[in-house]
C-alpha cells in the first residue's frame, strides 16, 4: 500500500483516502497521535468566534422561550339557589364542588393546570374528563376545544375540603417573561409572628391574673401532686368542680391549647382540614381564630366533664370524679404550657422543620395517652371492682375522648 504524499504520521491510510479528503478532515485523522486537538486548525480563531456567537444567540433564544402562569382562584364560583356566585373562603369552606369558566378562542396554545390534594374529578362543559385520585393533571385549551363544542368551557372541580392552599388551579400561557428590572422592595408579611409573640405575651398576663384572683399556690402547677396519695389539701377542688377557680383554669386551658394548635396548623400548610379552616391572611383574623378555636375547645371540655359525671355515676365510681376532672385539667395545662413555650420558642427562631412539628402533634397525642395511663394507674387501686369493669369506665371517659379529639384535631 503507497504511502501518504502528505506525510502523515499514519502510514496505515488506504492511499485514496489522501486524495478524496481535504486538508482540514486529513489533519483530523492525524490528530490522535500529536494530541493536540488545534494543531490542525489554522483557522481556529474564526472558529472560536463562530461558536460563541452561536451560543449567544441560542442562550437568546432559549431565554426568551418560557410561560407566564396565571392563578384563577379569583375565578372561583359556587352554584348557589340557582345561580353562580363568587367563592368566598369563610362562607364556603364545606362546599364540595367549585366553577370556573374559560374562553377558548381568547386562549389559544394555553394550558389549565388543576391540582390539590384531596381532587377526586374534573368536569368540562358537563362531562366529566378525570376522576380518581386527581392530584396533578393539565389540559391544553385547544383540545377541549375541539373536544367539547362552544366557545367557553366551563369548568368543575370536584374536591373535599376546597380552601384555596390545598387547591391550585391555574392557567399556563406560552409568552416570553418580562426582563428584569430593578427589584420591587417589598415588606414581608409578619403578622403571623406578631400574632405568636403578642398572643405568648397575653397568655403569661393571663396566667397571672387567674393565679391571683384564684389565690391558687403554684403547689397547684405540680404535676407530682397527681399521684400523690393523700388529697386533702384540694378536697375543695374536687368538691366543686364547676367553681369559679377551676371555670377560669377550663378558659385559660383551652386558651393555651389552642394557641399551641395554631402554631401548629400554620406550619403545616394544608395538612390538616381544621388548621385549613383556622387560617386568617391579617393579625386581627388570625386572633379571631384563636378565639374561635379556644371556644370549641371550651365546648369540648364542657362535654367530656359531662361525660365523666354520667358515667362516674353509672360505673358506681363516684369518688373519683373530682379528681379525675381537676387532674385532667392540671395534667393538660401545666404539659401544654410547656410543649407551648418549647414551640414559640422553636417558631420565633425561625424553625421550619416538618419533622420538628411532627414531634409537636406527637406530643399533643402522647399527653393525652399518658393521662389515660396515669388515671388507670390510680383507679386500679380501687377495691371491690373487677379490672373489666374499670377498662370499660375508662374507655368510655378517656380512650372515646381522645381518639375522637384525635381524629377530629389531625384529620
Amino acid at each position: 500500500m503507497p504511502s501518504c504524499k502528505r506525510g502523515c504520521a499514519c502510514r496505515y491510510r488506504p492511499w485514496f483516502f489522501c486524495k478524496t479528503t481535504s486538508g482540514f478532515l486529513h489533519a483530523i485523522a492525524d490528530y490522535a497521535p500529536y494530541g493536540d486537538i488545534f494543531s490542525f486548525m489554522p483557522f481556529r480563531s474564526p472558529c472560536f468566534f463562530l461558536v460563541a456567537v452561536l451560543s449567544a444567540v441560542v442562550s437568546s433564544v432559549w431565554a426568551q422561550e418560557g410561560y407566564v402562569t396565571q392563578d384563577l382562584t379569583s375565578e372561583w364560583t359556587i352554584f348557589d339557589d340557582g345561580a353562580y356566585r363568587p367563592y368566598e373562603r369563610e362562607r364556603d369552606a364545606d362546599e364540595d364542588i367549585v366553577y370556573f369558566t374559560l374562553d377558548a378562542a381568547s386562549h389559544r396554545n394555553a394550558h389549565v393546570r388543576i391540582s390539590g390534594r384531596h381532587v377526586k374529578a374534573v368536569f368540562v362543559n358537563g362531562k366529566l374528563v378525570a376522576s380518581g385520585n386527581v392530584r396533578n393533571v393539565m389540559y391544553d385549551v385547544d383540545s377541549l376545544a375541539d373536544r367539547f363544542p362552544g366557545r367557553v368551557l366551563h369548568f368543575g372541580v370536584y374536591a373535599s375540603h376546597i380552601y384555596p392552599e390545598n387547591l391550585n388551579v391555574s392557567l399556563v400561557l406560552p409568552g416570553v417573561k418580562p426582563a428584569a428590572g430593578p427589584e420591587e422592595i417589598v415588606r414581608p408579611r409578619t403578622y403571623f409572628r406578631d400574632f405568636v409573640v403578642s398572643g405568648i405575651i397575653l397568655l403569661f398576663i393571663l396566667l397571672i391574673v387567674v393565679t391571683q384572683l384564684t389565690k391558687v399556690p403554684i403547689a397547684f402547677f405540680f404535676t407530682r401532686r397527681v399521684f400523690a396519695a393523700q388529697e386533702g389539701e384540694e378536697v375543695q377542688l374536687y368538691t366543686r368542680i364547676a367553681s369559679t377557680t377551676n371555670i377560669l383554669f377550663y378558659v385559660f386551658t383551652s386558651l393555651v391549647i389552642a394557641f399551641y394548635l395554631m402554631i401548629l396548623y400554620r406550619a403545616s400548610g394544608d395538612r390538616y382540614v381544621l388548621g385549613l379552616a383556622n387560617q386568617a391572611e391579617t393579625y386581627f383574623g388570625t386572633v379571631l381564630k384563636w378565639g374561635r378555636l379556644g371556644s370549641i375547645l371550651l365546648v369540648a371540655f364542657c362535654l367530656k366533664i359531662g361525660l365523666v359525671m354520667l358515667m362516674s355515676r353509672t360505673f358506681g365510681l363516684g369518688e373519683y370524679l373530682g379528681f379525675q376532672v381537676v387532674n385532667w385539667m392540671r395534667l393538660m395545662l401545666v404539659s401544654f404550657g410547656i410543649l407551648t413555650v418549647a414551640e414559640v420558642v422553636y417558631f420565633l427562631s425561625g424553625g421550619m422543620s416538618g419533622a420538628v412539628y411532627a414531634a409537636f402533634m406527637w406530643g399533643f397525642i402522647v399527653v393525652l395517652i399518658a393521662w389515660v395511663i396515669l388515671f388507670f394507674t390510680k383507679v386500679a387501686r380501687r377495691p371491690g371492682y373487677s379490672l373489666f369493669h374499670i377498662i370499660s369506665y375508662l374507655c368510655a371517659t378517656e380512650v372515646l375522648p381522645l381518639l375522637i379529639s384525635v381524629k377530629l384535631l389531625f384529620h
